[in-house]
């Protein structure tokens, strides 16, 4: 009876602990297909962002674009002459600009910018030319039809102080540029007095058709925003040119009378990233 009994409780503890290794088997098992199927997992799910994941987008690297400048002239004659809106005739005072510009640096960006500004004015002027023909008389032009054209070069610098930031104050800057600008006036002229080649006297009056030009050194200082470096942008910005011109005294024309051809620019512009 004793030796049954004991003969059961071995067999029970036998069978016991065969259980248990068999389910320790079954972990074991289980918990293998588990590493494998999440090392998988990881592969497919990293495979899955390389394939089908979008990409980031990349650092614009370069651009291109256009703008448009509002200018306001400092110098009095050039603006009394030529202003943002002439409501004598209805025509503005155009400024379009072309630019194309690379990232030099993170922060730093080299900008090439050709503009074309253009405007006529109805207004007539009357200019002592400061030539005496007689003791009593002093040559007096009357300028009309009278239209200005110029082409302003420039190479701009610009910083972005804050573009570590996550928050729009990135898009801020501030910049420089140099450059040279070609400047040309075309009037009608109507003097009191002009030469008669045939006798070598001179009309009582006539008029010419005259126009002067001149190449002027330019440097500019700005601030503003530009893009958020997507493919398609938008910027705005305000200059100030600094433009000396050549003086001559006793000339009809308004860019030869003053001693500069400075303006305050507005400019907006829209760019594409390359």
């Amino acid at each position: 009876m004793k030796k049954s009994l004991l003969f059961i409780i071995i067999l029970s503890c036998f069978v016991l602990n065969l259980f248990a290794q068999v389910n320790e088997l079954k972990l074991i098992n289980k918990k293998s297909s588990l590493n494998i199927l999440q090392g998988k997992k990881s592969e497919y799910s990293s495979l899955y962002k390389e394939t089908i994941q979008l990409k980031k987008r990349k650092t614009v690297n370069s651009y291109f674009g256009a703008g448009y400048s509002f200018i306001i002239f400092t110098n009095s004659e050039m603006n009394s002459l030529y202003p943002l809106l002439d409501t004598r005739n209805g025509t503005f005072l155009t400024d379009i600009n072309l630019f194309f510009g690379f990232a030099i640096a993170k922060a730093v960006a080299l900008e090439f910018e050709p503009s074309f500004l253009f405007t006529s004015s109805s207004k007539t002027i009357v200019t002592n030319t400061g030539v005496t023909h007689n003791s009593t008389n002093d040559t007096m032009a009357y300028s009309s039809n009278i239209g200005m054209f110029a082409i302003p070069i420039t190479a701009n610098v610009r910083f972005f102080p804050f573009f570590k930031m996550t928050t729009f104050a990135r898009l801020f800057f501030i910049g420089a540029g140099g450059g040279m600008a070609w400047i040309k006036e075309d009037y009608d002229n109507y003097y009191t007095d002009i030469p008669n080649l045939y006798t070598g006297g001179y009309y009582g009056f006539g008029g010419i058709s005259e126009s002067t030009s001149q190449w002027a050194p330019l440097f500019r200082a700005m601030i503003g925003f530009t893009g958020t470096g997507g493919q398609f942008g938008f910027g705005g910005e305000v200059r100030y040119n600094i433009v000396p011109l050549k003086e001559e005294k006793g000339s009809p024309f308004v860019t030869r009378q003053g001693t500069n051809f400075n303006s305050v620019d507005i400019n907006l512009r829209f760019y594409f990233s390359l």
